[in-house]
């Protein structure tokens, strides 16, 4: 009985709208005049922020720091593979996963896809 006879939590009700805004400057004074122009036609499309990159390629001579640097996890064979892979060129193991994800990318992708992937990862170390 108890299980069904359940009132429903009334939902929170915002007191004060935020007067901040998420955007730059810039960006607030070229938004300004559309979003006047929303209120008036009660328009349902959304608009979102695109980030804008040139950089369709990925870099991948950047130098990190030790500190910088993130520990990959693998299976055991693998992590043997590229130490004697590293061993015989005489890189660091971390020079050598460069490599191979380089040659792994202009390989096995078309050009479209490449710059996906450039689009993804630039945008993932934007901030």
């Amino acid at each position: 009985m108890a299980l069904t006879n359940r009132k429903k939590k009334d939902r929170p009700v915002v007191e004060s709208p935020v007067s901040e805004s998420r955007f730059s400057e810039s960006v607030n004074s070229e938004i300004t005049p559309k979003k006047e122009k929303l209120v008036t036609e009660k328009s349902t499309t959304k608009h979102y922020s695109k980030v804008e990159t040139d950089v369709t390629s990925i870099d991948f001579n950047t130098e990190y720091s030790a500190k910088d640097r993130k520990t990959i996890k693998a299976d055991p064979d693998i992590k043997s593979l590229i130490e004697i892979f590293r061993t015989l060129k005489g890189d660091k193991a971390y020079e050598t996963l460069r490599n191979m994800a380089k040659f792994y990318y202009v390989n096995n992708y078309d050009e479209r896809a490449q710059r996906i992937i450039a689009s993804i990862q630039n945008n993932k170390f934007l901030g």
